[in-house]
């Protein structure tokens, strides 16, 4: 991260890979990466008149299939470079193909792998493999390598603590999300790999931090990103539910709890909070039924009154991902990271837009807000 105190130069680099291959031409891309629940992005152009003579317009109108990945780094030799010199943000497949002959310009847009397990349904049950096993075949099947931790339970296990039934046709996406969850873990795609394994630990991450300084009487308003915004919901117009879910050794029984019981007639002061909520989703094992319930309670309570969402637009970095926890500064409002520990105000982002242009350069748009944004998936 570049700091205003110490500013330098930037010369970033982007290369575009089409098939394998990489491919002259592309004028702009743009990446969305987003939270483990949701597929990532793209979108590229192309200039008709600069795509190599192989790969022109009359070839990007027959395509049936496309894979493309967006690469963006910094270089050493910015005049001289390979992909492996940059970071790969995105390994999709292409859902549409669009050309403009008056602009003579083609875009493509698309997913990643993520997709093919979203748009792949099944009655499939498994109950006598465990999550780690489901997770490798899926991958395998659809022909990405699995990166998966080992699990010892079968699943069947997990379809009778919570009555599941899956007699109705459901996503492979939603069956590796709800048995992630039951394992404690997360499950996401990058490039060509599947992900099954603990979420990457934050405790121990050295914060990304934002910093601002406003105007004085000498100088202007200073800061390491372009613009930002802060917002402060003080309702939540969906409602929110937290779902504990723990597994008592002592008593070998499981159970969930959840709080409110209802996100239909609960209310946040005087506003009646609407149906279809958020569910916010953790794994405690080895509590009391009562002890579950205050764990909700309280974690509900933590996030009722502190929904802080801030949205920043700043010079693009390879430092800061989805998986990084951002700290602010400066503002001197509740905005800003001013605690210690487990009291301080963190953000967590929840979509990164990457835009990378020979016009631009390299900027990036991040909402985060002050709560990991994980969601849950009931079957």
């Amino acid at each position: 991260m570049t700091s205003f105190l110490t500013p330098t130069g930037r010369q970033p680099r982007g290369a575009v890979k089409v098939n394998g291959e990489l491919i002259t031409g592309w004028i702009e891309f743009e990446v969305d990466n987003s939270t483990f629940y949701t597929a990532d992005t793209f979108r590229c152009t192309f200039a008709g008149a600069a795509l190599p003579t192989d790969r022109n317009v009359i070839w990007f109108s027959q395509q049936q299939d496309m894979f493309v990945e967006l690469f963006i780094g910094f270089p050493q030799n910015p005049a001289q470079f390979t992909a492996s010199d940059l970071k790969s943000w995105i390994y999709g497949q292409v859902d549409h193909i669009e050309i403009d002959p008056v602009t003579n310009t083609i875009s493509v847009d698309g997913r990643d792998l993520t997709r093919v397990f979203i748009d792949a349904k099944t009655t499939e049950k498994w109950p006598n493999q465990t999550s780690s096993q489901i997770a490798t075949a899926l991958a395998k099947k659809h022909s990405l390598t699995p990166v998966v931790t080992a699990t010892t339970t079968r699943v069947g296990k997990y379809y009778e603590i919570d009555h599941v039934h899956m007699d109705d046709e459901r996503s492979e996406w939603d069956i590796l999300n709800y048995l992630a969850d039951q394992e404690g873990f997360k499950v996401w795609v990058r490039g060509q790999s599947l992900y099954f394994q603990a979420p990457p630990d934050t405790s121990a991450t050295t914060p990304y931090q934002l910093v601002w300084q406003p105007s004085t009487t000498s100088a202007g308003p200073r800061a390491n990103f372009e613009s930002f915004k802060l917002k402060r919901a003080l309702t939540i117009s969906r409602g929110i539910q937290v779902k504990i879910r723990s597994w008592n050794k002592k008593f070998a029984k499981g159970f969930t709890v959840n709080y409110p019981s209802s996100t239909k007639t609960i209310k946040v002061g005087q506003s009646q909070v609407g149906a279809g909520g958020t569910i916010y989703s953790r794994r405690v094992d080895n509590l009391t039924q009562d002890q579950a319930l205050q764990y909700a309670q309280k974690w509900y309570q933590q996030l009722v009154a502190h929904e802080m969402v801030m949205e920043v637009t700043m010079p693009g970095d390879n430092a800061l991902d989805t998986t990084s926890i951002v700290t602010l500064s400066g503002t001197g409002t509740a905005f800003d990271s001013t605690g210690t520990g487990t009291d301080q105000q963190v953000y967590y982002p929840d979509n990164i837009n990457r835009r990378m242009t020979f016009d631009g350069g390299y900027e990036m748009t991040v909402s985060m807000k002050n709560h990991s944004p994980d969601s849950t998936v009931t079957l």
